[in-house]
């Protein structure tokens, strides 16, 4: 299992109903894939951490990474896992600016060959937080 987070920009124009049919649609395809995660969004800005299988994993963003809803696709941080972090959620949300979040500003600072594995622990444990508090 591998532990994958990515962040990218929205296209202009990216709706509210476009980011409710990702959701609906990653929930429904991530499930059969054994693929769970979170998608923090807002202020314009994905972050996104995939964690399942490492073939499902790669491949499901490969082609997130394709998608015309956003650009400037950047992979933060990926490693093997021995445990979920989000074992509860085929994709949580959490509707925050990605870049306001203490531990995601931390993470993007750095090049992915340099990131802490505290930092990042750290950065998911504070997204599953969010997650069980809404």
């Amino acid at each position: 299992m591998i532990r994958l987070l990515y962040c990218s920009q929205a296209t202009s124009g990216v709706s509210d109903d476009q980011v409710e049919n990702i959701l609906v649609a990653a929930r429904r395809n991530n499930k059969a894939l054994g693929i769970t995660g979170v998608l923090v969004q807002g202020g314009g800005m994905f972050m996104q951490l995939l964690e399942g299988p490492e073939l499902a994993v790669l491949r499901l963003y490969v082609k997130i990474s394709d998608d015309p809803r956003h650009g400037d696709c950047r992979l933060i941080y990926i490693s093997p896992a021995n445990e979920r972090l989000f074992e509860c959620w085929s994709m949580g949300v959490v509707n925050s600016d990605p870049l306001k979040l203490k531990h995601v500003a931390e993470l993007r600072a750095r090049p992915i060959e340099s990131v802490n594995a505290k930092v990042f622990t750290d950065a998911m444990r504070s997204f599953a937080k969010m997650l069980v508090e809404q």
